[in-house]
């Protein structure tokens, strides 16, 4: 039927436009799972919400990584060269009730450490442009692990490194364009916090698991999440619950008088309705009534409709995200395309030339 065909085509869709090339676990996945009607006929049968092909992927990954005995699990541990489709259909269909119960509660909120090395660069800019220190407020935040950005060794290569040299999480991102501004510390964050409908708490073992579940096996960023897990455990950052557009003017107004505000979403907009997206710009540019605002975003091509657009690097294999800036100032908005970034920091082709 129509309805299992358009949800066919979707898992497609991402395995060419985000596994294809760079997670080949996933690629072949993907691919099977679009030609497995039962599989599909299992995600249909879930919630609307959780028939992104992304929480699937992570539901397995989660079974998995709570000692369910199955090969695949071998083939996400690197130890089997075993084809993952078949195996992965069998997880599914054998692991029916277990998967519609997480396809029913759980949703993707990645906690991807790696988005650190763009927000770098343009926390940079902004400091460069409003003055130090900054007041950091991350959206959509999960367990703010990128709030702890300036605990990190960004490695750019011959582009340069930035933060502690000893840090534990090492992040490595190929400059494929631009000169982006690459300092060797970040500017001072004199406040973080962290926004989210549903923040992560990171002394709960179950929820750790699950953020471990949405990393994807096979791209090198296992170890490094686990890391920063820890390291946020030990030395947690703050962490609100709320409404994106309805709390964010609250945290704006109450950071340090003498810090630059600075929200950050990350892969987050793109959840947001239509009117919330209008609505959290105008949040944004109310609260600049009293206080210049800067908005990093880092977001699908057109998804923040403020950030103007240009061609994107010819790359086949990644689809590109927007790296935005949009300050406020009084209520009036000026948007910047920073440049552009994989969704997951590894790549960024920086375009603004401005200081």
């Amino acid at each position: 039927m129509q309805v299992m065909r358009d949800l066919a085509a979707i898992w497609l869709y991402v395995a060419d436009s985000s596994c294809r090339g760079y997670s080949p676990l996933y690629d072949r996945i993907c691919r099977a799972v679009a030609e497995s009607d039962e599989t599909l006929d299992l995600v249909l049968e879930a919630p609307p919400s959780g028939h992104n092909p992304v929480l699937l992927l992570a539901a397995v990954h989660d079974l998995l990584l709570g000692g369910l005995d199955h090969p695949l699990a071998e083939v996400y541990a690197g130890r089997s060269d075993s084809d993952p489709g078949p195996l992965f259909i069998d997880v599914c269909l054998a692991q029916r009730e277990a998967i519609l119960s997480l396809l029913a509660t759980q949703q993707v909120n990645t906690n991807e450490v790696g988005r650190s090395a763009i927000i770098g660069p343009a926390l940079t800019t902004v400091a460069s442009r409003f003055g130090a220190p900054l007041g950091l407020i991350d959206v959509g935040c999960s367990a703010g692990l990128n709030l702890r950005c300036d605990h990190y060794r960004l490695d750019y290569g011959a582009a340069g490194t930035t933060g502690p040299a000893d840090a534990p999480v090492e992040i490595e991102c190929e400059i494929v364009g631009g000169s982006p501004p690459i300092a060797p510390s970040l500017p001072t964050i004199a406040a973080r916090v962290g926004l989210d409908r549903e923040p992560l708490d990171v002394s709960d073992p179950r929820q750790l698991r699950w953020q471990l579940a949405c990393v994807w096996p096979d791209t090198g960023r296992l170890a490094r999440t686990r890391l920063a897990l820890d390291q946020a455990r030990h030395d947690p950052p703050r962490l609100v619950r709320g409404d994106a557009v309805e709390s964010v003017g609250e945290l704006i107004a109450a950071l340090p008088p003498e810090a630059t505000a600075v929200v950050t979403t990350t892969w987050v907009v793109a959840y947001f309705s239509p009117d919330q997206r209008v609505g959290f710009h105008e949040a944004l540019a109310a609260a600049s009534a009293s206080r210049p605002v800067a908005w990093i975003s880092a977001e699908n091509v057109g998804v923040v409709a403020a950030v103007p657009g240009e061609e994107a690097p010819d790359a086949g294999d990644v689809e590109w995200s927007a790296l935005g800036l949009v300050t406020f100032r009084e209520g009036h908005a000026v948007a910047e395309l920073l440049g552009y970034t994989h969704p997951h920091g590894s790549r960024l082709d920086w375009r603004t030339t401005t200081a």
